[in-house]
This record gives structure tokens, C-alpha cells and sequence, in this order.
């Protein structure tokens, strides 16, 4: 849901919770986590619909009131590209709220499945937000983190904003727009910077947008240009800048979608763990922030042979040891996620990387939460060395996911996932004065 680090499609792989309950609803899997908390997909016993659960760990209930009373404005607009709030209930010393459930996962997952999108995709994806956002201003709410993590989509790619009327769970200044701004102007910027990581797969920078997106039409690349403008007034409304886009470019249907599985009808305990087992990890249905961060545990399969220099006839390069290399890399980022230490990560990523931000993010919210993730780390079926440049090589890795569980502070296991399936993703490398970062991955179909 909104700000979570790991919400994701496909076949189910973390597991029952073991202990948690909420009468009424039989809790399933759990989903991801976020500074608001976690999220759990379960089946509500009176009706047999398919819920989202969101845990409020010591929620205060004077926010829970606010919720309530935004939830009562957001359940009044007049679209459907919305995660609404069907009603609020308790579990233990928890609060809880029960919102609709999105089968088809996070933009953000089909995101790094993409790479990128096409321009009449990011129409479909960012007009009926941009439409909502304008009711919504209209009433009073903002919103305050739009980004890909929090709109989700149906099984048939209907986009929906999740977290409208949850702004009260934030802090009041913390805010996505880079000028400071707040209010309905950083949710139009947050819409921006949206369509420009959809259209280019990177965030917002330095560079031109039309250079990074040489095909987007140019009334698309102005309507985008104009929401991410830095001065908030001179900024279009969120109702024009959806005007702007659908004038903009025909709306093409989202491709490479990914439905998840139908949860099991009924609840089922988890089995205890053994010793050997109960690793202390955090990360959350990582099917997204993990597997994201391209698969990095080696196999102890020889180094292939050096590649040349691109345009160079010379004798090829030397090379290190590529799963020295990855396993070093893939080291410390499970370092950072099990003992939730944001640092880590500079050790991982170079510092331009798409890549870093998402991890810090996750890493963030593990922290939030006072948990932690072990055993986050990946197992390499086969490594070939693409390219080989100045400063930067491109590796082809099959990789999969091993199994890692999720930990609270106390170190029980609320969560464990299953070992992944292979998949195969091109992982450029940049080299830095400090050595090898991960610059960024793709995934190769």
C-alpha cells in the first residue's frame, strides 16, 4: 500500500503470519511494510471478500479519528481510481484498517519489470490519478507522497491511488516536492515526477526529459515539464494536468501485468521454525525491493572470460572476479537490511542510482518499525559478461531469491519467504574511486 517497500503481484511467497489475528478476518499473507506500518492481505469471514489489512502499531486514536473523518470526504468523491477505507477495527493494542484490496500489485512492481513505460501507458496510469487528485484538492485533502509505491492496480490495470486521507500518519513537513512545498502543489510535482520516472525510468534530475524520452510526443513532455516546474504557483492544477495529458496522448492499455494468486479460503498457522531457520530479516514480500536490487549470492561456477573493450582491438581487459565482485556487494546490502542501517547501503549502489533511493526507502521503513531482515540474499545460477566500457560493465546473472524471514524486535518470526524462482536480469556496475556499485538493473525477459 502507500510507501510500502515491497508491495507486489504474483504467486503468494511470504507467508501466514504466525501469532496476529483480527476477529472477523482470516489474515493471509503479509504484503510489505512502510513508515505507517504493515499490510496484510486477508478474507473477511462475513462476506468471503478479499481484504487489505493495514497494522497500525500503537496507533494514537486521535489519528485514527482523523482517518476516519478523511476516510468519510474520500468514500464521497466521484472516481474509482481510489484505495478506499472500508471501516476500522482493532487487534489487540492495534489499530487496524481494512481497505480494498488491489490484485494487481504496485506500479512500482511493473515498473522494474518494464524498465519504463510507453507514452499512451503513462497516460492510463497517471491521468485518472491526476483526475482524482483534483476532486480531492477540492475538498480539502492532499495526499503528500505520490509516487509509484502508492498507486496499485486492479487485476485489468485500473490504477488507484493508495494513502488519500492517511496524511494525518506523516509528519506534517515531510515532503516529496524538492522546492519544500506542501499541499496541492506538491501532489501535482508528485504526479510529475511520476510520469517522468514512468516515461524514462529514472527520477527527476538535471536532465531534459525530452532527452531522456526522445519518443514521448511533446505536448506529453510539456504537460510533465510544467507539474514539475519550480516555482509550486506558476504549477498546473491536478485537474488541468490531467486535461494536459489526456489531450496530450491516446491512452494505450498497460502490458505486463501480473494478477496474484487467489489466497487460500482459510487461515492457517504457521509452522514453528527451527533454530537453524530463525534468521533475523525484515524485508517483506521483497518481490520487488529485493529482487529489484538484481540477484546477488554466487555460485561457485568459474569467472567467464573478460570481455573487450567496446570499440578496443586489442587483447581483452583483465576482469575480477564478477561473484567476488557481486558478493560483495550483496553482502552488504543484506547487512543494511538486518541490522536496518541506511549507511550500508553507500556501500552498494552508486550514488546516481534509481536503485538507491528504493532500497533507502526500505530500509527506512524497517527502522520505523524497530524490525529487521536477514537472509535477504540471492544464489547465482550463471553470470556472462556482457560489456565491458571504461568505467562500467554490464553483467547477464540468472539469479534467484533464497528463502529469508521477517523479524520483530523481540526476534520472533512474523514472516518467512519461500526461495524464488530463477529469474535473469542485466546488472550494469559502475566503478568508483571507493570500487564496483550497482548502477542499475533491468530484468531480461
Amino acid at each position: 500500500m502507500d510507501n510500502l517497500c515491497c508491495r507486489t503481484a504474483g504467486p503468494p511467497s511470504v507467508r501466514r503470519m504466525s501469532e496476529w489475528s483480527v476477529p472477523g478476518y482470516d489474515v493471509q499473507e503479509l504484503l510489505g511494510f512502510g513508515a505507517s506500518g504493515e499490510v496484510w492481505r486477508a478474507r473477511e469471514r462475513s462476506s468471503g471478500a478479499v481484504v487489505a489489512l493495514r497494522r497500525l502499531s500503537g496507533g494514537d486514536r486521535d489519528v485514527v479519528a482523523a482517518v476516519r473523518a478523511q476516510a468519510t470526504v474520500v468514500r464521497s468523491l466521484p472516481t474509482a481510481h481510489l484505495v478506499r477505507l472500508r471501516t476500522t477495527t482493532r487487534a489487540g493494542d492495534d489499530d487496524v484498517l481494512v481497505l480494498d484490496d488491489a490484485p494487481g500489485g504496485s506500479l512500482a512492481a511493473l515498473l522494474l519489470r518494464r524498465g519504463r513505460l510507453d507514452p499512451g501507458e503513462v497516460v492510463t496510469a497517471v491521468a485518472p490519478l491526476a483526475d482524482a487528485l483534483g476532486q480531492a484538492h477540492a475538498h480539502g485533502l492532499v495526499h503528500g507522497r505520490v509516487r509509484a509505491s502508492s498507486v496499485l492496480l486492479t487485476a485489468d490495470g485500473m490504477p488507484l491511488l493508495d494513502g488519500l486521507g492517511l496524511a494525518c500518519l506523516h509528519d506534517a513537513d515531510d515532503t516529496l516536492d524538492p522546492t519544500g512545498g506542501l499541499g496541492a502543489a506538491a501532489d501535482v510535482w508528485g504526479l510529475g515526477a511520476l510520469a517522468h520516472l514512468l516515461l524514462t525510468g529514472e527520477e527527476p534530475g538535471t536532465t531534459i526529459l525530452a532527452t531522456l524520452a526522445p519518443r514521448a510526443p511533446l505536448p506529453l513532455v510539456r504537460a510533465v515539464e510544467a507539474a514539475l516546474g519550480f516555482d509550486p504557483t506558476a504549477r498546473p492544477t491536478a485537474a488541468d494536468l490531467a486535461a494536459s495529458l489526456l489531450a496530450a496522448c491516446p491512452a494505450q492499455p498497460l502490458r505486463g501485468l501480473i494478477t496474484a494468486a487467489e489466497p487460500p479460503p482459510a487461515r492457517v498457522s504457521a509452522p514453528r521454525l527451527g533454530r537453524r531457520r530463525a534468521l533475523t530479516v525484515v524485508a517483506v514480500p521483497l518481490a520487488v525491493v529485493v529482487v529489484m536490487g538484481a540477484g546477488w549470492a554466487w555460485g561457485a561456477h568459474p569467472p567467464e572470460r573478460p570481455a573487450r573493450v567496446a570499440g578496443a582491438s586489442s587483447s581483452p581487459v583483465p576482469a575480477p572476479d564478477w561473484r567476488s565482485v557481486l558478493r560483495g556487494l550483496d553482502g552488504a546490502r543484506a547487512d543494511a537490511f538486518a541490522r536496518a542501517d541506511i549507511s550500508r547501503l553507500a556501500d552498494v549502489y552508486a550514488p546516481a542510482s534509481a536503485l538507491l533511493a528504493v532500497d533507502q526507502r526500505a530500509v527506512r521503513g524497517l527502522s520505523r518499525l524497530r524490525r529487521t531482515a536477514v537472509g535477504v540474499e540471492h544464489e547465482v545460477r550463471s553470470l556472462t559478461l556482457v560489456r565491458v566500457e571504461a568505467d562500467r560493465v554490464e553483467l547477464r546473472v540468472v539469479e534467484s531469491l533464497a528463502s529469508y524471514h521477517v523479524l520483530d524486535p523481540a526476534g520472533r518470526v512474523v514472516a518467512q519467504h519461500a526461495p524464488g524462482a530463477a529469474v535473469t536480469h542485466a546488472v550494469v556496475l559502475a566503478q568508483l574511486p571507493q570500487g564496483w556499485r550497482v548502477s542499475k538493473v533491468r530484468l531480461v525477459r
